[in-house]
């Protein structure tokens, strides 16, 4: 579950694809790297450079760590959400390890993904069943 998309650190604004794509690159982001663009074009405007008084990867580990918070409050969904995306794991796997149907399964993924997204952090994730 690869996705093709590529986003800069300037665009992040936390939308449902964003979200699947950070989650798919969660382990380098929070090692500090941002992953390259994959053509090899080269947009100028993130190139440019801003005066800033934070290090480079600050604003990556944060948009990692601030997704990785949001499917931690999510608990049990957030930790098949997770499995999915970060792990790259199949529904069929984490039902079975869930002891979940597919069908179940694929509703706490979706509803531990649609808490992930918008801009601010929501509050009380409901765990149902």
């Amino acid at each position: 579950m690869v996705s093709d998309a590529w986003f800069a650190p300037y665009e992040i604004h936390f939308t449902l694809e964003q979200v699947e794509w950070i989650m798919e690159n969660m382990e380098e982001l929070m090692a500090g790297v941002w992953p390259p663009e994959p053509t090899s074009y080269t947009d100028p405007v993130a190139q440019q450079h801003h005066a800033t008084q934070h290090a480079s990867f600050e604003k990556t580990i944060e948009v990692a760590g601030e997704v990785n918070a949001r499917l931690e409050n999510a608990g049990q969904d957030g930790a098949m959400c997770k499995m999915m995306y970060v792990y790259g794991e199949d529904i069929a796997t984490i039902a079975k390890y869930w002891h979940l149907g597919n069908t179940m399964t694929e509703k706490r993924i979706d509803r531990a993904l649609h808490y992930c997204c918008g801009w601010r952090r929501k509050g009380e994730y409901r765990q149902r069943g």
